[in-house]
């Protein structure tokens, strides 16, 4: 019975560490492009499998008191820990570049609006 109730605390935990955030930045952003929205629906498909792996080997190991499926576990959760902190640092530095060329468009139109001030 408790084994059930460390899976159910490790699922939560999970969607509390990846879902949410994922469901907060599909409110945020409503014009992505194609591919940044296919990076994200690869991404959401990594962590769905690996989170799978991560909870089904877990759920196994505490019913079978397999110390080496427990260890194949640790290495999982370790490979998603790596996943998601990368897939999340990806994103963050497309969102970065994707803003920088914006602001690169907004500030020739300043440099426009500086140098209509200055011939006035």
């Amino acid at each position: 019975m408790s084994s059930t109730l460390v899976l159910i605390a490790l699922m939560i935990s999970l969607s509390i560490a990846v879902v949410f955030p994922e469901l907060q930045y599909s409110k945020i952003n409503k014009s992505i492009s194609n591919e940044y929205q296919f990076m994200v629906d690869k991404q959401r498909r990594g962590f769905i499998i690996l989170g799978l792996v991560a909870m089904s080997s877990f759920f196994i190991a505490l019913q079978t008191l397999s110390v080496t499926i427990f260890v194949f576990h640790l290495i999982i959760d370790l490979v998603f820990g790596v996943y998601a902190y990368t897939a999340f640092q990806v994103r963050s530095s497309s969102l970065q570049r994707n803003s920088f060329t914006f602001v690169d468009d907004l500030s020739a139109d300043d440099d426009n609006v500086e140098y209509f001030k200055q011939a006035v």
